[in-house]
């Protein structure tokens, strides 16, 4: 596989205000854009259907989690949609897991006080399980079980996922832990890993755990790889990851490790695989290594130039057609081959015979509406929102794009009811078209 198939596009997710009104951007070839998501943003993870497994079809999403308990949920494939989920926590929010087969809407989060909650459909609407311990979690896994790991070498197991209850294992280490992940190959295999060099092994569902650590504890693991639903039947092989530039690899399931050189000395936070060969490690200091031969060696690649500035806390795959990917950091930058979009819908790619601009929906509304519009050609496109007295009060479009259909919301929610006006203006193409706010 050639290293260009790993992540040819490369999304780096921003930490701005929190406001998604305007934020729809057409990506083309090589452009950088900021300020998209929010402040406090730690974690992300995202599914795909992996191609030729099956014909249904599969949604294609992401979730975001960070502090106060947000959670930015995202959809789409070339088209992104992100939308706010109620978590019915304020507790911090540090590791999302989605389910690692692409066919199943199981999705669960851990964080602070001991916080774990667990969605059935894909993150749009969130169980709190009854805490435990209160200590920070900061990593967790599921498959039909689940596994959580925190501070002071806490570890939660349910014996299932929604319905279970949480329990305490003994880990025996009072070590903070970071990283867990259940075997996909024998699903009674757990893999730990934590600070000064820490490695745990279950064998039997988390009853006992061996302890496999690195002798030298002079270094953090801060993430292990987890499975995802390109690796489900491919066999198992392990990188975990921490300060120091520290990469370790494993193919028996944790019983033995090896260190691989990373080629630098930045901490590394994240960690995350394509599929057996193909993964990224992200970190500290806008280090950004990729393998293409399952971690064995790593290499830079200068198409990813990134800042020193910017500390990437966690990445994952978008969409694996269009080679999207994401990662945390304090900035947002898009590098595509194609174009991808943020905040609009693709309707249809079918050639429309005109432009059009089409009556917003619904209309009155309260505080989210749909404008839907027609693009015949490829064309500078803009679309903005005026106040009664004729004041531009926000541009919802501002870019060029391809021929098509598209949907594109306004939240008008930091707005006072009333009379607004939007308007599509193109080279060729203005029209006008009115609708009333009710709060």
């Amino acid at each position: 596989m050639k290293k260009k198939s790993i992540l040819f596009i490369l999304l780096i997710v921003s930490f701005t205000s929190m406001n998604f009104r305007g934020c729809n951007f057409e990506i083309g070839p090589w452009e950088i854009f900021w300020d998209v998501v929010s402040r406090g943003f730690i974690s992300s993870y995202s599914v795909y259907p992996p191609p030729g497994d099956n014909p249904v079809d599969t949604l294609f999403y992401s979730l975001s989690v960070g502090s106060n308990g947000k959670i930015i949920r995202g959809t789409g494939k070339s088209n992104l949609i992100f939308q706010l989920i109620p978590s019915g926590t304020t507790q911090q929010l540090n590791c999302v897991r989605v389910s690692n087969n692409s066919f199943q809407n199981n999705v669960s989060i851990a964080g602070n006080n001991g916080v774990v909650l667990v969605s059935s459909n894909t993150g749009l609407n969130w169980v709190t399980k009854t805490p435990v311990t209160s200590a920070n979690l900061n990593a967790v896994d599921h498959n039909y079980w689940l596994f959580a790991v925190g501070d002071n070498g806490t570890i939660l197991y349910a014996n299932e996922m929604f319905t279970g209850s949480l329990v305490s294992r003994n880990s025996g280490t009072t070590r903070n832990l970071r990283g867990v992940v259940i075997s996909s190959v024998n699903n009674q295999k757990i893999i730990v890993v934590g600070d000064k060099g820490t490695i745990l092994r279950s064998t039997d569902t988390g009853n006992n755990w061996e302890n496999v650590s690195i002798p030298d504890t002079s270094f953090n693991f801060y993430a292990i790889n987890q499975k995802n639903a390109n690796q489900l039947n491919s066999g198992d092989r392990f990188i975990a990851v921490g300060s120091g530039g520290r990469i370790y690899k494993s193919t028996d399931i944790g019983a033995t490790w090896q260190q691989k050189t990373s080629g630098t000395t930045n901490t590394l936070r994240s960690v995350y695989f394509l599929n057996l060969d193909s993964g990224t490690v992200v970190g500290d200091n806008g280090t950004i290594r990729f393998t293409t031969n399952g971690g064995e060696t790593w290499f830079t690649d200068p198409f990813f130039n990134s800042p020193s500035s910017r500390n990437y806390r966690s990445v994952s795959c978008i969409h694996m057609q269009s080679r999207t990917f994401s990662a945390m950091s304090d900035s947002i930058f898009i590098v595509s081959d194609d174009p991808v979009y943020l905040g609009i819908n693709n309707v249809s790619t079918e050639i429309p015979k005109a432009f059009s601009l089409s009556q917003n929906y619904p209309n009155p509304f309260n505080p989210v509406t749909n404008i839907k519009f027609s693009v015949s050609k490829n064309s500078f496109v803009k679309l903005t929102i005026f106040d009664i007295n004729g004041r531009e009060v926000e541009t919802i479009v501002n870019q060029n794009m391809h021929a098509g259909t598209y949907n594109a919301d306004w939240n008008a929610s930091g707005f006072s009811s009333g009379v607004y006006f939007y308007k599509l203006i193109t080279d060729d193409f203005v029209e006008t078209k009115k609708m009333i706010l009710i709060k």
